[in-house]
């Protein structure tokens, strides 16, 4: 089979056998693997070691693929595979080194999580050895996957948050302080905006002091002037039992990130003598490190959006780039040379180089001047592995708590429940400690005065248990006020989507699983509420600009998918930061709103969030000289209205919001076969929701309305029976495109319902779709029928 020649047919092929008997060598006893009608495994051992072991040879046979592209790209080598396209990626990548980083990680974590890593990667190899039918894309390729390595496991968790950190953010305000200067940059706004709402204690508004700005943009502007030459979400919430039908706790939400394909969560259930787990888990890592329960606890994440990366300037000897200024002395630094292959193409060589804060990722050590990253999760060997195969056996909510000793990557908003009825939050992960001038920019590396000094103790990060409000909500909101004695972050997401879930458990009387699923799928914008109030005010335009402003004073801010005024308000808002940040930023705007990653969105986001309150205060200081926001916003509906005539067609009735916000899922090797793009990408669905709302739906401004961030999964765990608990998807199970259950969750996920997590073992054997054993070797259950590594 060619890339030319690929059919239908030659997809289903490629599918691997999940029905036939496998003897296996590595297995201590028989293990079951039951599928339900969602192609979910459910995988029960008598024995740890099996468990990990099958619950990597389970995640291989449908996400083998996925977990090889992860690893790939973790290690800079995405363009072997890719092509030439992938060439930039592997060239940033290979600066940060997660594989070094991950190999040491594997050889500080005690004996027992070795144990767990090698046996989840002997499984995997067991299925590449016993397998027939590799996945589609490696005939495409002509390629063959290498043996998994336990080290791997940890790579594939750092290249999926690497990028989840701040730096780009701080490396951005540096772009913008050396374009407009320190007083127009602060002007740009930054921290979290009073009353808007805080995660502890639940059911208060941040009521602190704006951010100010200027006087730390104005010391750093020194230590980064050359960078003027450089080139440069998710909800969850927890109900405690006197809120909830059953008595017991209700935990629920969802994560928000970019839709990959297949989906980055990949949900399973593993059972042994010692731990019985159903979850979300990271193709490639054993256990269940963000969303699941065990018969006990229940356990749930969300971006902290916390501050654990930093950039330091480094000054290189002029004429010697191997040595570095610091503190006086010029001390040398570690080079490694690299070289990038690309399928196709001449290999690229290249040089990195090291400091103690750690690699240089930008500039150029040569002339002089060089930035290196400093990342928690890499900056030296930790243990934070240790934290995967303790949470599973815990017990009670304070089980779970400790069990979040040594994590450090990234930073999460930990809620929790147990059966006995606690309910609780922790802020998990290191924070480090260090001089305030590290959270704005780059900061000096050769004074030693942004040095970093140990981390915030565990017993000191924030965390609450029961409180009196019988909820605790969590949508990367600020997590608590001034009076907390650390540092945690600059910006955090606007309190909208917190607030109007907070709302929502609220208005509930003894709430049950499936009130949990209209809270997901809750669409109303806060600030298009706002707006469709300050339009009132404002003279259209013309005749066209008329119409759509009557349109929005009578909406309601519900971002529906099948009406026409989310789209109206979405084109005018967008509109409007354009006006602006032409004016503010010049040549830089248009890379401000198009570009990807978090740093330009990331700060346009926080501007766009607060345009709304800037017009009811009468605040201009962004404006243009001689424009009020009244002419703003007739401008700004004149333009939107006409481009969307232009796009949509003159009939306003057929704007409606899903026509143009819509998924688009892509295929990791669409880009590089784009005439199989029909055959390996799955279908779009239309949906409701934008940034602000609880049902995500963001996009980016470099192609709008196209959805960008979403949920990737939604799940609601009850703690009063394990079995009324449930779960979706965006995708499917299955990473084969010629899977039926490579996106048969699809249309569930779009109309924001759910399907069953199955947690009781007796009806997950009556309801199996298909049955498979994986039998040890030499065992006297195997016969000659079965498939034998």
């Amino acid at each position: 089979m060619t890339s030319t020649s690929l059919t239908p047919a030659n997809l289903r092929a490629a599918l691997p056998d999940m029905s036939s008997q496998v003897i296996l060598a590595g297995l201590d006893t028989p293990v079951e693997v039951y599928r339900d009608r969602y192609g979910i495994p459910h995988v029960r051992t008598q024995s740890v070691n099996d468990a990990f072991f099958a619950q990597g040879f389970v995640t291989a046979q449908d996400r083998l693929w996925h977990m090889d592209c992860d690893r790939h790209r973790a290690y800079g080598r995405w363009a072997e595979l890719a092509g030439p396209a992938g060439l930039e990626q592997d060239l940033t990548m290979r600066r940060f080194r997660l594989k070094a980083s991950a190999q040491v990680d594997y050889e500080a974590v005690d004996q027992e999580t070795r144990a767990m890593l090698d046996a989840y990667s002997a499984g995997v190899n067991a299925f590449i050895s016993s397998t027939q039918r590799l996945p589609v894309e490696y005939s495409l390729l002509t390629a063959t996957p290498e043996p998994w390595q336990p080290w791997d496991c940890l790579a594939v968790f750092k290249v999926r948050h690497i990028l989840m950190g701040v730096f780009e953010s701080k490396l951005w305000r540096a772009r913008l302080v050396n374009h407009l200067g320190p007083e127009k940059a602060a002007k740009l706004g930054y921290g979290y905006q009073r009353g808007h709402v805080l995660t502890i204690p639940p059911g208060t508004d941040y009521d602190g002091p704006p951010v100010s700005a200027l006087e730390e943009l104005s010391k750093g502007v020194e230590a980064i002037n050359w960078l003027k030459e450089s080139d440069a979400g998710s909800n969850g919430w927890v109900l405690a039992g006197n809120r909830t039908a059953s008595g017991k706790p209700l935990l629920a939400g969802d994560p928000h990130r970019g839709l990959d394909t297949p989906n980055v969560y990949y949900q399973n259930h593993v059972a042994c003598p010692d731990f019985d787990v159903v979850g979300l888990s990271f193709p490639g890592l054993p256990g269940f490190p963000h969303f699941g329960h065990n018969d006990s606890v229940a356990w749930c994440i969300t971006h902290t959006g916390a501050d654990y990366q930093d950039l330091f300037v480094e000054r290189f000897q002029e004429g010697d780039p191997l040595r570095y200024e610091f503190k006086g002395q010029w001390l040398q630094a570690q080079v490694h040379h690299e070289t990038v292959r690309a399928r196709g193409a001449a290999p690229v060589r290249m040089d990195v180089t090291v400091t103690h804060h750690g690699p240089i990722i930008a500039g150029d050590p040569s002339k002089g001047f060089g930035l290196a990253f400093r990342y928690t999760a890499t900056a030296e060997p930790n243990t934070w592995a240790e934290a995967l195969l303790t949470m599973l056996r815990v017990k009670s909510a304070d089980d779970l708590e400790g069990a979040m000793l040594p994590w450090v990557d990234p930073c999460n908003n930990l809620l929790f429940a147990d059966v006995q009825g606690n309910i609780g939050y922790r802020t998990r992960g290191q924070l480090p400690t260090r001089s305030g001038a590290n959270a704005w920019l780059p900061v000096p590396g050769w004074t030693g005065e942004h040095e970093w000094t140990g981390v915030v103790p565990f017993q000191e990060m924030p965390r609450v248990r029961n409180p009196e409000t019988g909820y605790i909500v969590t949508a990367n909101n600020r997590v608590v006020g001034e009076e907390y004695p650390h540092y945690i972050a600059l910006e955090y997401a606007p309190g909208f989507r917190a607030r109007r879930i907070t709302d929502r458990l609220l208005a509930l009387d003894k709430a049950r699983v499936e009130d949990m699923a209209p809270i997901h799928g809750d669409k109303t914008s806060i600030p298009a509420q706002a707006f469709a109030r300050l339009l009132q005010r404002v003279n259209p335009l013309d005749e066209a600009s008329a119409k759509a402003k009557d349109l929005l004073v009578r909406w309601d801010g519900v971002i529906e998918r099948d009406d026409v005024e989310p789209t109206i308000y979405n084109a005018f808002r967008d509109n409007m930061v354009r006006i602006v940040l032409e004016h503010i930023m010049g040549s830089l705007a248009k890379e401000a709103i198009e570009s990807q990653g978090r740093g330009g969105p990331v700060h346009m986001a926080r501007l766009k969030s607060r345009f709304h309150t800037m017009i009811q205060e009468d605040d201009r200081s962004l404006m243009p000289p001689g424009l009020d926001w009244d002419t703003l916003m007739a401008n700004s509906l004149s333009s939107a209205v006409a481009n969307l005539r232009s796009d949509l067609g003159e009939d306003m009735k057929g704007w409606q919001w899903g026509k143009v916000h819509h998924t688009q899922p892509q295929h990791t090797l669409s880009p590089s076969f784009p005439h199989l793009a029909h055959l390996l990408n799955p279908p779009s669905v239309p949906m409701g929701g934008d940034a602000d709302t609880p049902q995500a739906g963001g996009y980016s401004a470099a192609q709008p309305f196209t959805m960008t961030g979403m949920s990737v999964a939604r799940y609601a765990f009850d703690l009063g029976d394990w079995n009324n608990s449930a779960w979706v998807v965006p995708l499917g199970a299955s990473g084969y495109p010629g899977s039926p259950h490579y996106a048969d969750q699809a249309p569930v996920w779009a109309e924001v319902q759910l399907i069953p997590m199955l947690y009781d073992w007796k009806r997950i054997a009556q309801e199996a779709a298909s049955r498979q054993e994986l039998t040890p070797m030499g065992s006297i259950a195997g016969n000659k029928k079965a498939r034998r590594t």
